[in-house]
């Protein structure tokens, strides 16, 4: 069971900072200054701040910022003998650049990374951690090819197997009988769009070849000229109604539907998407592909918050958005637990404890933790053990576009709850 005595002070502490705003006034990632005699430990933060995907990456920045703020105002109550810092670096979601970057905290002294984003750099990263006794801990890595039992490489979300089942749970409850997937080159992505197939196919659908796009592309002409000929047979012999595309990608998805905006077919079929592109405020912001969003329906699943933990996240989730102006999703939520689970991890063993000591701890803090994000217990491969997942739509409020929430799926009873 969890310290419900620490949980409860990490309640009451977020609801405070909430309230006074002290959060907006802290001008550092690492809160108050050091007493003397107190020892620095190093958490480091990959996270793509200026590359796709940056939406993630300003808010996890955010989170781990908030988080190292919170413990440190704990450990000031609670005094350890020392007190967390962090260092976070800009991986341009490059995957060659997250491995120098992890170097680079390594030699700093940093023993847990939290980050990656993507499945790609997080298997970059694979054979430097697991050689150099470092712990990776990424809040949105997904891929089933790195649920890998006994590595150094945690995953605080679950993997795309998952999510495939819970997508494709809407599509078929939809209508939907024949999905064309279009898909981004990576780890990541490739795994959503197999765990996708999958289960669709499982489930009595046709799955057609779909359209692979490179890692780097920004041109998407080619893309929709072959999605759209995919579309075309799949209509002919399903009907309009009955037919989709599944989208596994991250901020390009923009681009992409700014050029199938102009497609007469594209635009009548029903599209489904991924966590990659969930709240992106790349697409919302491209007024073009917005529309289209608008236009296909377009739901992303990204796992999902727990209800009971709302008193945890709703007031965690204002103070983010109030340093980013941006919405943040359950993944850089999980960056705030992740270093909570660290620094519990660090309380159980000191300050300096060895690789396998802190592995050890922090798998073990992990199963017992319970923050904005729930329970954060996690499997044999120390991927996250459970998961629920929102499905969120760019929907006109008012007259604005903004992303909605519009169902659940709950995967431990196995059915979609419409919102």
């Amino acid at each position: 069971m969890p310290d419900k005595t620490t949980l409860g002070r990490i309640r009451r502490g977020i609801g405070a900072l909430a309230v006074l705003g002290l959060a907006a006034v802290a001008s550092s990632c690492d809160g108050s200054p050091s007493e003397p005699g107190e020892r620095e430990v190093l958490l480091g933060g990959l996270f793509s701040l200026t590359g796709n995907w940056a939406t993630l990456g300003q808010t996890s920045q955010a989170a781990m910022q908030i988080a190292i703020e919170d413990v440190n105002a704990y450990l000031a109550r609670n005094p350890a003998g020392f007190r967390f810092v962090a260092a976070i670096e800009d991986t341009e979601l490059k995957p060659d650049v997250a491995l120098a970057k992890a170097q680079a905290l390594r030699g700093r002294g940093a023993q847990i990374l939290i980050g990656p984003q993507s499945s790609a750099e997080a298997a970059q990263l694979k054979s430097y951690v697991d050689a150099n006794g470092l712990l990776l801990v990424s809040q949105s890595s997904t891929a089933g090819s790195l649920a890998i039992a006994g590595d150094n490489i945690y995953r605080f979300t679950p993997t795309d197997s998952l999510e495939g089942v819970a997508v494709s749970a809407l599509m078929w409850e939809d209508g939907m009988r024949a999905i064309i997937p279009v898909w981004r080159d990576d780890a990541g992505n490739a795994g959503l769009e197999a765990a996708t197939r999958a289960r669709f196919s499982a489930l009595g659908g046709s799955v057609r070849t779909g359209v692979r796009y490179g890692a780097t592309t920004t041109d998407f002409a080619a893309t929709v000229t072959a999605l759209r000929a995919q579309v075309d047979q799949a209509i002919a012999q399903q009907g309009t109604a009955r037919v989709a595309v599944y989208l596994a990608a991250f901020d390009e998805a923009a681009a992409l539907f700014a050029r199938a905006a102009s497609d007469p077919v594209l635009g009548t079929v029903r599209w489904y998407g991924s966590d990659g592109v969930a709240l992106s405020d790349a697409l919302l912001s491209n007024a073009q592909a917005a529309e289209f969003a608008v236009r296909v329906d377009y739901p992303n699943p990204i796992f999902g918050l727990e209800e009971g933990a709302r008193d945890v996240w709703e007031p965690l989730s204002a103070r983010i958005r109030a340093r980013t102006n941006l919405t943040p999703d359950a993944f850089a939520l999980a960056v705030y637990d992740a270093v909570w689970v660290a620094a519990k991890a660090y309380l159980a063993t000191g300050a300096s404890p060895s690789a396998a000591e802190l592995k050890q701890a922090f798998a073990a803090t992990a199963d017992t933790h319970f923050g904005a994000t729930g329970w954060t217990a996690l499997n044999p491969a120390r991927d996250r053990r459970y998961g629920d997942f929102d499905f969120w739509a760019i929907r006109r409020e008012g007259g604005t576009l903004r992303w909605t929430r519009v169902a659940q799926y709950e995967t431990r009873a196995g059915r979609v709850v419409r919102r």
